[in-house]
């Protein structure tokens, strides 16, 4: 039987590799063509959408955590890829508050299948016919319990602004590619981000730490942003280290609800005793 620690938590490099490309999001509301303005005694003008900003690797971040915050809430998609098996992740994150509100699902090889829900501080996991199909209240603050201590790992990389902003240094470059494209019938700009790990190196110690001997961990990470003009990330995606990723967000502003579960909806029972 699986211990609660390989139930829970993600694989460490994947989730590290993922941390790296923590991306924001962006107003509640989509960039808009001006209306016609007109006076008594003029005719209507109508005045011209602005340019997009191109980003640099000064104002990436910034750019995406400040349209993050102003949106307050966004659904999510994440695949993930290695050595022919994969997981996933979908939800929904609702900013605001002292910690984030989050409902995701997740699937992982040779784990049961995940619906995990955080309110208020606390989490909550259900494992399907582990957990007889209701929720594990857990609180990540809880080094004590096991439970706690594998959710913390995992759940502190949700949050895609969790530590962005302290990653700053470690770009070394933001470089627009290819013209712009259209998605969710918005305009956005593809970037490829070039990262230094060796300017976070906890993170680097932590990702080298999960790596087969004898290998390394590259000397620059690249990724790939798809950010719209009102700076939403609206895709994010990478492959290093054998590691293929892609992540999509939307509904900005607008994301499903996130409910703690009922008291009726929670077990106390230990599903790996015994």
């Amino acid at each position: 039987m699986p211990s609660p620690r390989r139930a829970l938590a993600t694989p460490a490099l994947v989730v590290l590799l993922g941390a790296l490309t923590a991306c924001g999001g962006g107003s509640s509301t989509d960039a808009a063509t001006a209306t016609p303005s007109a006076t008594p005694s003029a005719s209507p003008t109508v005045e011209a959408t602005p340019e997009p900003t191109t980003l640099t690797a000064a104002d990436f971040i910034r750019t995406i955590v400040d349209a993050q915050v102003a949106a307050g809430s966004y659904d999510f998609t994440m695949t993930m890829g290695s050595a022919g098996e994969s997981m996933s992740m979908s939800g929904s994150v609702h900013l605001g508050g002292d910690t984030p509100a989050l409902a995701m699902v997740i699937e992982a090889p040779d784990t049961p299948a995940m619906t995990v829900r955080s309110v208020g501080g606390m989490s909550y996991v259900n494992l399907g016919e582990l957990t007889g199909g209701k929720f594990l209240a857990i609180d990540p603050a809880d080094a004590s319990n096991p439970f706690g201590a594998a959710f913390a790992e995992a759940m502190g990389e949700v949050d895609p602004t969790m530590g962005l902003e302290g990653q700053e240094a470690a770009i070394v470059s933001v470089t627009p590619t290819g013209e712009p494209i259209e998605v969710d019938g918005v305009e956005a700009q593809t970037y490829v981000v070039v990262i230094d790990p060796s300017k976070l190196p906890e993170e680097l110690a932590e990702m080298q730490a999960q790596l087969p001997p004898g290998t390394e961990v590259p000397a620059t990470l690249e990724y790939t942003y798809v950010v719209d003009a009102d700076g939403r990330a609206r895709e994010v995606s990478f492959d290093i280290l054998g590691i293929q990723s892609r992540t999509t967000f939307t509904s900005w502003g607008t994301a499903a609800p996130v409910d703690a579960p009922t008291a009726e909806e929670i077990t106390t029972e230990d599903p790996f005793a015994g």
